[in-house]
């Protein structure tokens, strides 16, 4: 069905019937002209926002609606994990050209939908436009967090240990290949299984935020700082450099890497550490705490969420400034840069 044929409200009614739940904090939603939500009498609020554009984000010739809208949301859930917050109600926003139907829209929000229902959240309203040419998608996200397990990029100390979850690369690997499918030649390099292809490719169209784990460093309490991977490790520890003030040493050894990942990357003449040093949208969590809460914060997550944790390096004074050691011991200027928009 054309998007004319129903118009802008007629949309935001089919919309509204798809994402609306029940639920006592919101006194208004889609369909006022601004939502409504009762707010806590204690705590603090989280706001974060992105925006996704077609080919800078997303493409469509890779990527689902349902894929481009479980995603778009998953990048706001891990910013609110990423504080150690929840999140509660989302705003999004899209600009639509006319090439798009009004089920792809629907399927968009599908997307979205079973993010919000998988972490108990809302999805309370937003603006649809028309768009001359690309589709954006843009979310804002509204979470909370009690101000004693609030956790910024700010708090790092000397002597901390750098800890990341789950393994790094497997999003950029996927996008690699995907972007290769269809394209692909006969290589003499080794061929990849069905599995290793899905592992990764899944790992970038419907990567999963670390929200519990996030929920249970911080209500440990001894979490100094914490960034979720969504520039590659290398500009997310540099983004936690800058706003504590400090330098850091990672050990290239350490940090983790999937098999597929290295496979894919051997596949495509890469590097898996290159990967995930620069590749980006893992999603997974990097944090810092002191070496004696270290071992006790890893074992809770693992033990309760199954997601391991590994330590990849420390925090060290800012005048030493931030290196990458090589198994050898070499000691080489960590280049902190991720993507890049400008």
């Amino acid at each position: 069905m054309r998007l004319e044929r129903i118009g802008e409200f007629g949309l935001i009614a089919r919309l509204k019937d798809k994402v609306c739940r029940p639920n006592q904090r919101v006194v208004a939603g889609i369909g006022d002209d601004a939502a409504a939500v009762r707010v806590p009498s204690k705590g603090l609020l989280l706001l974060t926002a992105d925006v996704l554009v077609e080919d800078v984000h997303f493409n469509r010739r890779i990527q689902t609606f349902w894929q481009i809208g479980w995603r778009a949301l998953v990048a706001n859930v891990s910013d609110i994990a990423a504080m150690g917050g929840v999140p509660k109600h989302a705003l999004v926003s899209i600009c639509l050209p006319k090439t798009v139907s009004v089920e792809q829209v629907e399927e968009l929000y599908d997307g979205m939908q079973a993010v919000a229902d998988e972490h108990h959240f809302q999805i309370i309203g937003g603006d649809t436009v028309s768009s001359p040419r690309d589709l954006v998608v843009s979310v804002s996200l509204c979470g909370e967090v009690e101000e004693r397990e609030l956790i910024t990029r700010g708090g790092a100390r000397v002597g901390d240990l750098i800890c990341v979850t789950g393994d790094l690369g497997g999003s950029q690997a996927g996008l690699a290949m995907l972007q290769l499918s269809g394209t692909r030649k006969k290589s003499h390099r080794a061929s990849l299984s069905a599995e290793q292809w899905s592992a990764v490719r899944d790992r970038h169209l419907r990567p999963q935020p670390r929200l519990y784990e996030a929920r249970l460093l911080a209500q440990e309490g001894s979490v100094h700082a914490m960034i979720d991977v969504s520039d590659g490790l290398a500009g997310d520890v540099g983004h936690i450099a800058r706003e504590s003030g400090v330098g850091m040493e990672i050990l290239e050894e350490k940090i983790p890497i999937g098999s597929q990942t290295h496979r894919v990357a051997r596949y495509l003449g890469k590097s898996g550490l290159d990967f995930a040093l620069h590749g980006g949208e893992d999603f997974e969590l990097i944090f810092t705490l002191s070496p004696v809460d270290a071992r006790r914060a890893a074992e809770k997550v693992r033990g309760e969420t199954g997601t391991p944790v590994s330590v990849i390096g420390k925090i060290l004074p800012a005048q030493e400034g931030s290196v990458l050691v090589s198994p050898q011991g070499k000691r080489n200027p960590l280049i902190i840069e991720g993507y890049r928009h400008f």
